[in-house]
């Protein structure tokens, strides 16, 4: 009985254990699936494999593992399914610090989607199976009009275009820049308001750009896209940028492959570009609120430290220019800022120089105004001041005249500062914002345009002299109405005459064009030897200003406008052949439909090169003009360059 009941016993154990094998293996085969990476990624934009245990293999290809960081890598697979709707890579949330770069592995883990990122979790099983694998690298073209980045989510790509850094407003607090294929302009600034062109380019800079993130969770200082002196600028580029697309934030960024990044182009500079042999510096500047004391209502310094900051800056960006004459906007009304400019100039520079004209007024609350700054060694004012208070805000428009010492020759300056663009609610009428791109006030802009030059006119008799300048923050780009306004007039613009459409003074949601103007009437156009925007801080990102957390004992970033510098060889007219070659060539517009022009280099040699470096075209120039139809430009950006006698210049063009 005893063995016949072992033996039933026995049986029974046996059927019972292989049953409880085959439920296991059943149990693993169901939850352990063998699948590629592409097939994981899928062709939709969430996995087909959520919540389920896959095994895959990949070569790593880039590793974001430490304190604060994103805290995983990236596999990819290096043959690829050869379906261009499908990814071949994936991010792995793993800690893990034993794996590299360019070792191929298998893992097993769990698929799932964390905030619409396909991802990689809960690893194990992970194996290098071999070390210093070639990485793929998927060779792409950014088209702003099509793209799909789904396609790439997880993969290495290398952009086949230069890269522009168009914005750094979310540099400091989340680490992330703003790239383009080229800068965008404010459309206002190289198409008339209202016009097709204008549309198209609006829909066009509306287009998403592309977002590069650090790979970090959490703020960082200093910042990791930072350079040697703790900046990182608009307008600089990089070439052959690898990186891995990922989905973050509700939206798509790349991280670079490799850190640093290698940037280039428009650097700090400590001096401004060359204006040419003039004998008298002119120089218009916005102090973004100046004060002497702190300003509770978030306009300007709200306490000691920012007041002190804002002046250190400002004082040293005004050393950096050395201008005769200093045209001010936004400077505390009264005289007791003006007082404290003055004096900190003179302590840096030895002796009393610096002067400036006394308007008559006093402190009003926090109100700013235009003033005037001068060197009393250099030019002398002539007769007295004048207000220009007839339209717009009061205590921003002013005249006067200025002798220069060294030939007794005069000219008239007006300094101002128009209605700015906001407070949109409260206007009505023509001063409703017309949806043309000019935005509220625009017709307040045009009379105060208007009263300007009748004033410059009426008071030609006073100050004994024809010659003009008008310059300040106009709030107007250059062919909104205001500025077009003085055109019409008789009035040369300036930054359009020596720079055509590549100048600028203010970047704004990463558009830039030029609000700080420098326009001569047509006597004072003649002596006119070149004018510069001195880039110390639209560029620059907003964290180095007097309220920043990286604030710098230094000018950059003193004020979220350009100071331009104006040069004049007063009482002389100026010969355009006389001017540097890169000044006297004159290429524009810079978003052009068919017709290029090219001023003022005749026999030269014309090329246009891709954004990449790639010539496509090379021909002498005859006449001034070039079809970029003829030349077989298609839509996008390009280079084009002005040879003379081994004298380039160099302008970017968009062909629309």
């Amino acid at each position: 009985m005893f063995i016949f009941a072992g033996s039933i016993y026995s049986v029974f154990f046996m059927k019972n254990f292989y049953l409880l094998l085959f439920t296991c293996f059943v149990t693993v085969a169901s939850a352990q699936i063998n699948v590629s990476i592409s097939a994981i990624q899928g062709s939709g934009s969430t996995t087909a494999y959520q919540g389920q245990i896959v095994a895959t293999s990949g070569v790593v290809t880039s590793k974001y593992v430490g304190s604060g960081m994103i805290n995983g890598f990236f596999i990819q697979d290096a043959a690829g399914d050869g379906n261009p709707a499908t990814s071949d890579g994936i991010f792995v949330y793993s800690s893990n610090t034993t794996i590299s770069i360019g070792d191929k592995i298998q893992l097993t883990a769990k698929a799932s989607e964390y905030n619409n990122r396909t991802q990689l979790s809960e690893v194990s099983n992970m194996q290098i199976i071999s070390q210093n694998s070639k990485l793929p690298v998927a060779k792409i073209v950014y088209d702003i009009y099509n793209w799909d980045w789904e396609r790439y989510e997880g993969m290495l790509v290398e952009f086949q275009q230069t890269l522009y850094v168009n914005n750094t407003y979310n540099l400091q607090q989340y680490g992330e820049l703003e790239l383009g294929i080229r800068r965008r302009p404010s459309p206002t600034n190289v198409t008339f308001p209202g016009s097709s062109e204008y549309k198209a380019l609006v829909s066009e800079n509306s287009l998403p750009p592309i977002y590069m993130d650090d790979a970090y969770n959490s703020y960082t200082y200093p910042v990791v896209f930072a350079d040697e002196n703790g900046t990182r600028r608009t307008g600089e580029r990089v070439d052959k940028l690898q990186a891995v697309v990922d989905y973050a934030n509700s939206k798509y960024v790349i991280y670079p492959a490799r850190f640093p990044v290698q940037f280039y182009g428009n650097p700090r500079n400590i001096t401004h570009d060359n204006i040419g042999n003039y004998n008298l510096k002119v120089c218009g500047f916005n102090l973004e609120y100046y004060l002497t004391t702190p300003n509770s209502s978030g306009m300007g310094p709200s306490n000691q430290v920012e007041l002190d900051r804002q002046h250190t800056k400002i004082v040293d960006a005004m050393l950096a220019i050395d201008a005769d004459v200093y045209g001010l906007v936004e400077i505390e009304q009264g005289q007791q800022a003006l007082t404290k400019l003055s004096q900190a100039l003179n302590s840096a520079t030895g002796g009393g120089k610096y002067s400036f004209i006394n308007d008559g007024g006093s402190v009003n609350g926090t109100y700013t105004k235009a003033a005037f700054l001068y060197r009393s060694d250099r030019v002398t004012p002539y007769k007295t001041m004048r207000s220009i208070n007839s339209e717009g805000p009061s205590n921003r428009k002013k005249l006067q005249a200025f002798t220069l010492k060294s030939n007794s020759e005069r000219f008239t300056y007006s300094i101002n500062h128009f209605k700015a663009k906001s407070g949109c609610s409260s206007a009505s009428g023509s001063d409703a914002d017309q949806k043309d791109g000019q935005s509220c006030y625009n017709a307040t802009r045009v009379a105060e345009a208007t009263a300007v030059i009748s004033a410059i006119n009426s008071n030609k008799s006073f100050y004994d002299d024809e010659d003009a300048l008008v310059m300040g923050d106009l709030n107007a780009y250059a062919m909104e109405d205001p500025i077009q306004t003085f055109v019409r007039a008789g009035y040369t613009d300036l930054h359009q005459q020596f720079h055509a459409d590549s100048a600028y003074s203010y970047v704004y949601r990463g558009e830039a064009g030029y609000l700080d103007h420098a326009l001569a009437n047509e006597s004072l156009a003649k002596q006119i030897t070149g004018v510069t925007v001195f880039h110390i801080n639209a560029d620059e990102p907003a964290m180095f200003e007097y309220s920043g957390s990286a604030y710098q004992p230094n000018m950059f970033r003193s004020s979220d406008h350009d100071p331009v510098v104006v040069g004049i060889r007063l009482g002389e007219n100026v010969n355009v052949n006389e001017l540097p070659f890169d000044e006297k060539v004159k290429i524009y517009p810079a978003v052009v439909s068919e017709i290029l022009h090219i001023d003022n280099a005749e026999d030269a040699y014309v090329q246009i090169f891709s954004v990449n470096g790639i010539k496509l075209y090379q021909q002498l120039l005859k006449g001034n003009e070039l079809n970029v139809k003829e030349a077989g430009l298609i839509p996008g950006a390009y280079i084009i360059r002005v040879l003379d006698e081994n004298r380039i210049v160099s302008r970017i063009i968009f062909v629309k």
